[in-house]
């Protein structure tokens, strides 16, 4: 016998096959699963019953793979269970039959995921189908898509045969639209969100994006849809919509131990000119900062899918690097580009007071960003598949001087690759980012708008800001920088989760980014709460570069401590 690996603590099993280890590494991983899963094998106490048990499991997932006549033998010894396997000879797939009314076009055979041939997987049946629906359901305008499957075996014969059948059901187009059930929202703007029209070909899926869509607008609580029966190919379709509140208060807390606690407050109006226009207010206070900031989004300015955001920001900010007062007003058009593309154009007028290095200097800045982003994630605050990439490049000028002129450009890039299949359903999360600052020297660019990398959301494990070259212990910022992160997150249950990770980067005097030359890294270790709506963070970083004040003029910490909602990145 081929003995295998123990299942569990509980009622210790034992799985051959007749010397087939792959059948038999197959055969123990599905009886792990179905009795981790099962809350019927969790209530039994005696050995024979979790034979039973088992002995189904096997029989049931041998059919499923086309083993129609194995023999299954099941022997008790010292509180262990073991399980003998004949699986005999695996069906085949002898024939596929595409059975579809006349006025129906089949997909090609070798383009479904079966094949004929193969053995009769009740996975690549089930495939099949969902292969076959979703073909009918891009191709043709049905108002019912209900693909059945019929599977017969020879057992003289060892063969299977294979039949789909697409129901007959009348070919319709899209009728009105109603909308009811809100009172401060226009219904010409929810109508923007309908992914079809009148005489529109009728695809149920475009019906579901269109409820989705709603939802996601943040204005609603439900959208309930009826689908009337075809009226001389006509299907009317009717939205029942519940609004939610529109106005939220918010408060926010976070701690990193090289910059003490930090606190937000905002208030926002989600549909302030009854078109989703959001209004957002903002005030933060931490140690090294006060400000207040405004927000005004306008989705589906002047175009479907494009957005206008109007902002304003009062900040006093006295990080080690500077000090600084800002006053600042900008605008900011966005347009989807196409599926997971953003392009962004704006600008900005910011007058400040800095004092650096005990000198004052008073800016008026007008700038113009433009920017690119990709992003392809499940998630915003807690991605696990996925990656994005975003680049954005902001020319500014000194109107108190306008010989001063530079152009800062940054690209970051994340990936997130997640095997939930394992055990604790590892996710490796990767970032890169990297910038630089042409046109000035360092010294003429102002000090809030120089490239800083240290802290929380860059190197974990140093101080705010103080990665790179310093003078007097203090930050001077870079003309350029480099970082990059990674990590593993772990899921320990639905609601914890652990997390290791490593960071890297560097500030640089030049406007030539050495990635990677000089670097510092920090590591350390994470606990996650994951909440319905985001994960709250703990994490505890060292420097792994550690510098001293005699030798590098910066002493750091061995230990540093942050606390914030959301994923690192």
């Amino acid at each position: 016998m081929d003995d295998l690996p123990l299942i569990g603590d509980k009622f210790p099993v034992t799985v051959s096959a007749n010397g087939n280890k792959t059948l038999a590494k197959e055969l123990e991983e599905a009886l792990k699963i179905q009795r981790k899963e099962s809350a019927e094998f969790q209530a039994i106490k005696r050995l024979r019953a979790a034979g039973r048990f088992d002995r189904d499991v096997i029989v049931r997932w041998l059919r499923s793979e086309g083993y129609f006549v194995g023999t299954l033998n099941t022997t008790f010894d010292d509180g262990r269970i073991y399980h003998q396997v004949t699986p005999g000879p695996r069906y085949r797939i002898e024939r596929l039959t595409l059975n579809f009314p006349a006025d129906v076009a089949p997909p090609e055979m070798n383009s479904l995921p079966i094949r004929e041939g193969a053995p009769l997987r009740a996975e690549d049946v089930l495939a099949g189908q969902d292969f076959v629906r979703d073909f009918v359901l891009d191709r043709y305008c049905l108002y019912e898509v209900a693909v059945d499957y019929d599977a017969e075996v020879d057992h003289r014969t060892q063969q299977a045969f294979v039949t789909y059948t697409l129901a007959p059901s009348p070919s319709v187009v899209f009728g009105e639209t109603q909308i009811s059930g809100v009172t401060s929202l226009e219904e010409d703007y929810l109508r923007l969100y309908l992914t079809f029209g009148k005489g529109a070909c009728f695809k149920r899926r475009q019906i579901e994006l269109s409820r989705l869509a709603l939802l996601q607008t943040n204005l609603l609580t439900r959208v309930d849809v009826t689908t009337s029966p075809p009226q001389n190919g006509v299907v009317p379709i009717a939205f029942e919509l519940t609004e939610r509140n529109h106005r939220t208060l918010k408060a926010g807390i976070g701690y990193d131990s090289n910059i003490g606690p930090g606190l937000t407050l905002g208030w926002e109006h989600r549909n302030l000119f009854h078109r989703g226009q959001r209004l957002e207010t903002e005030a933060k206070i931490s140690e090294i900062e006060r400000g207040l900031t405004g927000e005004l989004t306008v989705p589906h300015f002047r175009r479907k899918g494009q957005t206008l955001v109007l902002h304003s920001e009062i900040t006093h900010e006295v990080p080690d690097a500077y000090e600084r007062t800002l006053g600042e007003v900008g605008a900011r058009l966005s347009r989807e580009l196409k599926q997971n593309w953003t392009g962004n154009i704006g600008t900005v007028l910011e007058f400040s007071r800095t004092i650096e290095n005990e000198q004052k200097k008073d800016f008026a800045l007008l700038s113009f960003p433009v920017g690119v982003d990709f992003i392809h994630t499940n998630d915003l605050l807690d991605p696990r598949y996925g990656w994005t990439f975003g680049v954005q490049t902001r020319p500014f000028i000194n109107l108190y001087n306008t010989g001063t002129r530079f152009v800062k450009t940054t690209f970051v890039a994340s990936v997130y690759l997640t095997e939930s299949d394992w055990k604790l359903q590892p996710t490796l999360a990767m970032r890169a980012a990297t910038g630089t600052i042409t046109g000035e020297s360092l010294e003429a660019v102002p000090a809030a708008h120089r490239y800083y990398v240290g802290g929380g959301g860059s190197v974990r494990g140093y101080a705010y800001q103080a990665v790179g070259l310093l003078t007097d212990g203090e930050p001077d910022g870079g003309l350029s920088f480099g970082e990059t992160s990674v990590e593993v997150r772990l899921r320990l249950s639905n609601s914890w989760g652990f997390v290791v990770f490593a960071d890297g980067g560097y500030a640089y005097p030049d406007k030539n980014p050495s990635f990677g030359e000089d670097f510092l890294w920090g590591a350390g270790i994470g606990i996650r709460y994951f909440t319905s709506f985001a994960p709250i963070r703990f994490d505890v970083a060292t420097p792994l570069n550690k510098r001293t004040m005699e030798k590098d003029g910066v002493a750091d910490d061995s230990v540093q401590i942050y606390i914030s909602i959301g994923q690192a990145f």
